[in-house]
């Protein structure tokens, strides 16, 4: 009777864990959208956690607290009229590590962006990209430990993104090009692949399946093997 019962408490702990997770990345969504990343950052990410890494599509990977606060926070667009970006968190794959600890989770992430232009209008665009992210408990809670954004697709809202894949917008930046000021990332790009139409599509992020402790598994921000 007592195992039934341990079994049943490992059921709705990892039930608990899964839903707790999925609201994260619903915080995620609502607080990057509204600009708030620096309270973002410190409510929502590991602080005490080793390893702590933010890999922004084609950025390069971040390593530590104060290089992801420089690039999340620090390089965030600035608050501006005209300014206006909105992603959902879709077909979440959650898997929630046998000792409790740790956590992987992936999902598909349509959205659109407005950016402000100088001298014209702001422009707006269709913008898809993937999440593959760990998790790990700290303090109780679930925080962003190993955070990867890919990009799908980014393309003006009136133009497809196989016209943008052989006909790039001449104002969109070079890839890999930094916000003025920002500090380098630790490391190149661990994987990003956009749509190109040239170039068969990689299935990343992978979902994850069961482990027992995150010393059997794989970071997100790792290169693929």
């Amino acid at each position: 009777m007592a195992q039934d019962q341990d079994d049943l408490d490992r059921r709705l702990r990892r039930l608990e864990d899964i839903h707790e997770i999925n609201n994260l990345m619903g915080m995620h969504e609502y607080l990057h959208a509204a600009g708030r990343n620096g309270e973002e950052f410190e409510k929502l990410f590991a602080k005490d956690a080793p390893g702590l890494t933010f890999e922004p599509e084609d950025w390069g990977v971040f390593e530590g607290a104060e290089t992801v606060k420089c690039c999340y926070v620090d390089g965030a667009p600035p608050e501006m009229p005209g300014l206006m970006t909105e992603h959902a968190a879709t077909t979440p794959v959650i898997e929630i590590a046998e000792d409790g600890l740790t956590a992987k989770g992936v999902w598909i992430s349509p959205g659109h962006e407005t950016f402000p232009m100088p001298g014209g209008p702001p422009i707006a665009h269709w913008s898809w990209g993937r999440y593959g992210i760990d998790f790990v408990k700290e303090g109780g809670a679930w925080k962003f430990w190993h955070f990867h954004i890919y990009t799908t697709f980014r393309t003006p809202y009136h133009q497809s993104w196989v016209e943008s894949s052989i006909h790039r917008p001449p104002y969109f930046p070079e890839p890999g090009q930094l916000m003025e000021g920002m500090t380098p990332p630790s490391r190149p790009v661990s994987f990003n692949q956009p749509y190109r139409v040239d170039t068969a599509q990689e299935p990343a992020p992978v979902p994850p399946v069961p482990y027992r402790t995150f010393d059997e598994t794989w970071s997100y921000t790792d290169p693929p093997t």
